[in-house]
């Protein structure tokens, strides 16, 4: 079972803690697929990065500003017990 589920609202992403404990959120990743031209004026899809320290405890949910709402995937890096884990979500 996953811990978290993600859905874009606006330009806000939701990410809602479905595990039934508080777990401690270290960070964020969110990965934005966006159109660049290349150098021989093409198009190409490329994948930029955002990290986000978040650093607190989650019992129920927690919104995030988004800078794009082309949003591939986000990786949500949280501690659980004593262990720490990473769950990818795609969109």
């Amino acid at each position: 079972m996953r811990a978290f589920e993600a859905k874009i609202c606006g330009e806000k992403l939701i990410l809602q803690n479905k595990s039934g404990k508080t777990l401690f959120i270290r960070e964020i990743l969110i990965k934005y697929k966006v159109t660049v031209t290349t150098v021989d004026e093409k198009t190409a899809l490329k994948t930029i990065t955002d990290s986000i320290k978040i650093n607190r405890d989650v019992q129920d949910k927690i919104e995030i500003p988004l800078v794009s709402t082309d949003v591939a995937e986000i990786s949500v890096i949280y501690r659980q017990d004593e262990i720490t884990l990473r769950e990818d979500i795609s969109l």
